[in-house]
């Protein structure tokens, strides 16, 4: 099992090999984050040992945090938050109104605008964690225990600061325990490839995690081989790459500290740190203790100094499904839950005195999730339940599997290959959904640790948990609760309001919208009540601590959010989307961020002159109505900017106006195109009569709706106009009274007359049928025209324009579809007796014809089910 190891190795890693537990009474122990062997040995080496000082590869401005790990209240699976906050200066365009006698859209002036930024990282324990295990038994048996690496400040913005490093900079909190070197090795892949293994965490298992706990108690072994694991993975990077990504400056700031440690005290050392550091570490702590220092050298203090205050760190709840690497996690074991069993079966195997017992836990470990995930399909009641019988068969095949391989026991990926073996009677799903999902997420876990009630939160969680409490929302009941505003008339639930608002908008799970008026989507303002489901869960702060990198408080954090969206725009040619601005407005009302309106606002001013876009025009002039409309609950009612700009919205929409036309035409005149340009008129035509009964209520806005009447006019004349739009527009023009009944029927007889296009007349017809259905009933003249249009197709043409003439007539309701047949039957002399009876006619289906389909169809699933694809028949 471990021969691929024991072969012949590079000079430089041999020597640093042989040092490992012989530089000055220093014990190097080289681990992979999360491992439980690496756990169970060190745990070994330290009883035996007994060391003065264990020192642990973690920030060491964060020693503070070192006692909380001790407490006997903290309960893995925790995590240090670490978070940086610093000072940036961004350029940015002045916030100011046009002088008089400038023109619009001059640019403004470039001023430096003074931001914060920060950034935050984990550093994540388990219970099988060798850090975990390094600061607890350590502290038990007496040792000083302290961090040695960087701070996190150094390291969180020193590759920031690179252009190159954009996307980093946008994204979510890091890991400090990064083992990406591992799965790009090229020897490791290479020996992975060679033993037959499906990745670097299964050639990982067979080599180390599969090891008996006899063999584990002998650590000098054990973490010799894990040396030269980790040390071939590190030939594969250049001194360059290693100085770039941070490697060598953490490196040489550790190795002073541990020779600052040697000097300083009695006793045997045990550095604990990432196995890909520890052969620099020997090297350099070996250089560093050669020579007798002076007492000025001797005091010196490492090479970066410990950052002052502790209010940059925090001990904090953590959950396997966030430790998980199957999840993204940078670093560690896959499948929590599964390496917590094994851990577990660890510590109880170590009280055996029997090794053949001892090597068992692989086996009883295999057998508890076999039946565990079984139990758990049955538990869901699904179509997936696992039998006791396929429970029975996987664990003969994990077993034969595990002696294939010559595994010491079922190893992970045994219990994986047994499952889909034995479980999975069909195809295997995408792994997002259906049995894949279930068993990824069974392996995952869920559990969550806890903390000490002294270890405190991060300023986000407490202004959450202040935030909520005043919400009327109980911070130690998970209990779902249903919250009814009234938002209108209640100042104070016009807060908890804004509070679910944002808590949703962060989707953090504290508040679900139920019912009530629907600001975003502009519908059901005439609601007087909000509903939310409301509850507080550790999931809550879960999410929180994610997002703890935007902000300290609940605004900051949506503020930042919505400066990200807003940034996004631009990178999707939106920069300049009037709809997409007042958008941000609304949703900056709804999470109370009131004092962003003044920007937004004028950045929606800006945008009105360069919005090229009809559409996106009038949609912010609805979304405006909506700000309007419900100013009290969204704070907006002495805001009078907001008048002046729904009277801009106005004329900019009217100038783009001939666009619909041309947008319309230049899809090629497809039925697709123009419903849009359509819809878009109406819509135009639907904020012209909002804004006029703005004005009958005695508002000060000034806009003359009439001039959408001439535009109107130059569609119905304009022979470029797509003819979807000129119906509308026709339509349009005579329910509004601009038109007589004259006016109208010599615009329908240009389209129905003598030389009209059959394609063109039903796209007119569906331009009018969708401003006003009820014309067709009306006006016996446009029936009359599109009859006679029909009349003259012949089968053919017919039945390539019966898909648009269905979708047109979709306009009516049934009362109204009767009331039109029945007046084309009179056009055709058909009598309302016939007619009856063509409404009353069936197929000529006979009850034989219905008895041998029905014979056929269970045939048919005879022959699939036969065949095993009866899941074709659901």
């Amino acid at each position: 099992m471990t021969a691929p190891l024991n072969h012949a190795l590079p000079p430089l890693i041999e020597a640093a090999k042989a040092k490992l537990f012989s530089v000055e009474n220093i014990f190097f122990v080289p681990v992979r984050h999360h491992s439980p062997a690496c756990a169970y040995a060190l745990r070994a080496l330290l009883r035996e040992i007994k060391p003065a000082a264990v020192l642990i590869e973690g920030p060491d401005n964060l020693n503070h945090l070192l006692p909380l790990l001790s407490d006997p209240k903290t309960r893995t699976p925790v995590a240090m938050l670490c978070q940086s906050t610093r000072k940036i200066v961004v350029e940015v365009e002045a916030e100011t109104e046009p002088e008089d006698g400038e023109q619009a859209g001059t640019e403004l002036p470039v001023i430096n605008k003074p931001q914060t930024e920060t950034r935050a990282a984990f550093f994540p324990f388990c219970d099988y964690s060798p850090e975990w295990i390094a600061a607890r038994d350590g502290a038990a048996l007496g040792a000083k225990v302290a961090f040695i690496d960087l701070p996190w400040e150094d390291k969180a913005w020193a590759k920031l600061d690179d252009d190159a490093a954009e996307d980093e900079r946008q994204s979510a909190a890091q890991t400090l325990m990064e083992e990406r070197y591992f799965a790009h090795s090229r020897y490791l892949n290479t020996l992975a490839e060679k033993l037959g293994c499906v990745d670097s965490h299964e050639l990982w298992d067979r080599l180390f995690e599969l090891r008996p706990p006899m063999a584990l108690q002998d650590w000098r072994a054990f973490f010799s081989d894990v040396f030269s694991w980790c040390a071939m993975a590190r030939l594969d990077y250049e001194p360059e790459v290693l100085e770039a990504e941070l490697s060598l400056p953490r490196e040489r700031h550790m190795a002073q500290h541990i020779c600052n440690w040697r000097r300083n005290v009695e006793g045997a050392i045990v550095v604990v740190t990432g196995g890909f550091h520890t052969m620099e570490l020997v090297t350099q702590v070996q250089a560093g203790l050669v020579s007798k220092p002076t007492k000025k050298a001797a005091a010196a203090k490492p090479t970066k100094p410990i950052a002052p205050g502790y209010s940059n760190g925090w001990l904090i709840r953590y959950s396997f499904d966030r430790l998980d690497a199957l999840n993204g996690y940078a670093s560690g074991m896959p499948s929590p839950s599964y390496y917590q069993s094994v851990w577990n079966a660890l510590e109880m195997a170590e009280n055996r005195a029997s090794s053949g017992a001892a090597e068992s836990h692989l086996t009883q470990v295999a057998l508890q999730c076999l039946a565990g995930f079984a139990q758990s399909t049955r538990a869901q009641d699904t179509t997936d339940a696992v039998s006791t019988a396929s429970v029975q068969a996987a664990t003969a095949q994990v077993l034969r599997l595990a002696a294939l391989r010559c595994n010491a026991g079922p190893s992970r990926q045994d219990i994986l290959d047994a499952i889909r073996s034995c479980f999975i009677k069909g195809a295997i799903d995408d792994g997002t959904h259906g049995f894949t999902a279930a068993l990824r997420l069974y392996l995952s876990g869920t559990k969550m640790g806890d903390v000490p009630p002294s270890a405190g939160s991060p300023p986000l969680i407490e202004d959450a948990r202040r935030l909520a409490l005043a919400a009327g929302i109980r911070l130690d009941d998970s209990t779902s609760k249903l919250a009814r505003l009234d938002v209108y008339r209640k100042p104070s639930h016009r807060l908890r309001s804004r509070f679910f608002h944002a808590m949703a908008y962060l989707n953090t799970g504290v508040a679900q919208w139920q019912s009530g008026p629907d600001f975003i989507g502009g519908s059901r303002l005439h609601l007087l009540f909000e509903e939310w489901r409301v509850a507080w869960s550790p999931m809550v702060e879960a999410r929180l601590v994610e997002l703890s990198s935007d902000g300290a408080t609940v605004l900051e954090v949506c503020l930042a959010q919505l400066l990200r969206e807003e940034a996004a725009l631009t990178t999707h040619g939106a920069g300049r989307s009037a709809s997409a601005a007042a958008l941000l407005l609304v949703r900056a009302c709804t999470v109370g961020l009131h004092n962003k309106l003044p920007q937004l606002m004028q950045t929606i001013s800006a945008h009105l002159d360069e919005d090229a876009s009809c559409e996106s025009v009038v949609d912010c002039g609805h979304r405006l109505l909506t700000l309007w409309r419900a100013r009290e609950p969204l704070g907006v009612q002495q805001n009078p900017q907001l008048l002046k700009l729904l009277e801009r919205v106005w004329p900019a929409a009217l100038f783009l106006a001939p666009n619909i036309a041309i947008d319309a035409a230049g899809a090629g005149g497809s039925s697709g195109g123009g419903r849009e340009a359509v819809m878009l008129l109406l819509s135009l035509r639907e904020l012209g009569s909002l804004l006029a009964s703005l004005q009958a209520d005695g508002q000060q806005i000034a806009i003359d709706t009439n001039q959408l009447q001439a535009a109107l006019q130059r569609f119905t004349q304009d022979t470029r106009t797509a003819p979807a739009v000129a119906g509308a527009a026709a339509a349009i023009l005579f329910i509004d009274g601009a038109w007589d009944e004259v006016a109208f029927n010599r615009s329908t007889h240009q389209r129905f007359g003598a030389g009209g296009v059959p394609a063109d007349s039903v796209a007119f017809l569906g331009g009018v049928m969708a401003a006003a259905p009820e014309l067709l009933l009306r006006l016996p003249n446009l029936l009359a025209g599109m009859d006679s249009i029909v009349c003259g197709w012949d089968d053919d043409a017919f039945l390539a324009h019966l898909p648009d003439l269905r979708q047109t007539f979709t306009a009516l309701k049934p009362q109204e579809s009767a009331a039109l047949a029945s007046q084309i039957a009179k056009f055709h002399g058909i009598t309302e007796d016939d007619a009856a009876q063509l409404l009353q006619r069936h197929d000529d289906t006979t009850e034989a014809d219905l008895m041998q389909g029905t014979h056929l169809q269970q045939a048919l699933a005879a022959c699939l089910q036969r065949d095993g694809l009866g899941g074709w028949l659901q």
